[in-house]
């Protein structure tokens, strides 16, 4: 039913058999607005959205997919919905840079009779019949991360958190994650928070930083992109044993992990899957052709596991393991739960 797939995978294993649509008459025209693309996990979400565009333009549901960067500013974004609109754009995919500073923005196109997707990050938080909202329980995601390193670490000691980009919904669902799980371990005490912007040279600079500074360290959670760095900064600062570190599903963890971690070595790795935004292609074409989708998507987030590792061996260092689903189990594993 899924098939758990590197970025080297093309996305013609999921468009199977291509079905008459509405579309098929021209296509549709799709613009994807991202928040933010400096990071391996947005650049995979990009990489697999132009593979699946590409072959839905084949098929004749897309004739025109256009992507424009934000950069992190939400003016940018605001900016680039609105020339959407302008353009008449059939449908908007939106990885916001903000819950709410996009609203405005968003509402436009939904009372112009524009579907807008978001994806991601988010949700934000409005509604409308025209906004569709595809998101991960980021929330969950970290909590299970954090229990498994603090059950590692015996249920005590000093925990590292990394955390991503300040001010970010996505940040802060994060961190609630690791609050949650810290309720159940008194006994767990956070002697550093480092925010990374999810990128692997931050992390190491900041740690190399920070680790000096600190008598033990016995765990260490990261929402994702540093995980790898992470392992270098406690090498470089002379650790005899590696903490348990929480995985982010980085062929650079998952390559270290599987080929120079000492033997036994226990953790387990989690991440978003950056399939998400093929997935939202699919389901715009779904929206645009008048089938029916729920309007809140929650999107499972992947695991690898000790027991799970070497199906995931062999990828890049930047590569992000990820899961693709066939058309079919996107209508109904995600569009209508």
């Amino acid at each position: 039913m899924k098939k758990v797939l590197t970025t080297s995978v093309c996305a013609a294993m999921v468009v199977t058999a291509l079905a008459a649509s509405a579309s098929a008459e021209g296509g549709y025209k799709i613009g994807f607005t991202n928040s933010y693309n400096g990071n391996s996990y947005r650049q995979t979400e990009e990489a697999q959205m132009e593979i699946a565009a590409k072959e839905l333009q084949d098929g004749g549901f897309i004739s025109e997919y256009t992507v424009v960067e934000a950069n992190q500013d939400a003016a940018t974004q605001i900016s680039q919905i609105e020339d959407f609109i302008t353009q008449g754009y059939d449908l908007i995919i939106v990885d916001p840079a903000s819950s709410s500073t996009l609203n405005n923005a968003i509402q436009e196109a939904c009372d112009a009779g524009i579907p807008v997707i978001t994806v991601n990050d988010g949700p934000v938080d409005m509604s409308d019949d025209n906004l569709y909202q595809m998101f991960f329980d980021n929330v969950a995601m970290t909590k299970a991360l954090t229990e498994y390193v603090c059950e590692q670490m015996g249920g005590k000691g000093n925990l590292i958190e990394l955390r991503g980009t300040a001010g970010t919904t996505t940040d802060d669902q994060f961190h609630q994650g690791v609050l949650d799980a810290l309720e159940q371990y008194p006994d767990v005490t956070i002697v550093s928070e480092i925010y990374t912007d999810w990128t692997a040279s931050k992390a190491q600079t900041e740690l190399n930083s920070v680790l000096p500074t600190l008598d033990t360290v016995d765990g260490l959670v990261t929402q994702g992109g540093d995980a790898y760095a992470a392992v270098q900064a406690f090498l470089s600062a002379g650790y005899d044993t590696v903490p348990v570190i929480a995985g982010d599903n980085r062929g650079s963890f998952l390559n270290w992990w599987a080929n120079e971690a000492p033997e036994g070595y226990k953790t387990l790795s989690a991440a978003s899957n950056p399939w998400i935004g093929a997935m939202s292609l699919y389901v715009a074409v779904d929206l645009l052709d008048g089938k029916e989708v729920v309007n809140d998507m929650v999107v499972p987030f992947g695991n690898v596991t000790a027991e799970t590792l070497a199906d995931y061996t062999g990828l890049g260092d930047d590569e992000v393991a990820f899961t693709a689903y066939e058309w079919d189990d996107i209508r109904t594993e995600i569009e209508q739960q």
